[in-house]
């Protein structure tokens, strides 16, 4: 099993440093990972891993580690049981957390969860 995972993750981290071929000249990788996320999407975990004494999630079928941003949204932490995400637009507002394999809606979702 730790096998496959590891063969996923290479496939993925692969997939990561390939350019896509169809996407218009001057267009990042980046910026569109940025636009996916916004205030009313919705988030789905799908995935925790720590490799190398780093932690990743997969957000939306992204890989990403603490620090990064999606959206507006910054990843403050990432635990094995979910991800702690903050708006950056609200830098007073608490960190919202999500689980893995829960898909939320940043409309219903408050801080007291």
């Amino acid at each position: 099993m730790l096998f496959g995972v590891f063969f996923s993750i290479s496939g993925a981290t692969l997939a990561n440093t390939l350019t896509d071929p169809t996407r218009p000249p001057g267009q990042s990788r980046d910026a569109s990972v940025t636009n996916e996320l916004n205030n009313n999407a919705a988030v789905t975990i799908t995935a925790v891993l720590k490799k190398n004494q780093v932690s990743y999630a997969v957000i939306n079928g992204s890989w990403l580690k603490k620090g990064e941003k999606i959206g507006v949204w910054r990843i403050t932490d990432i635990t094995n049981a979910g991800v702690f995400l903050k708006n950056e637009n609200e830098p007073e507002a608490i960190p919202l957390r999500f689980l893995v394999n829960e898909k939320s809606d940043f409309k219903k979702q408050t801080n007291n969860e």
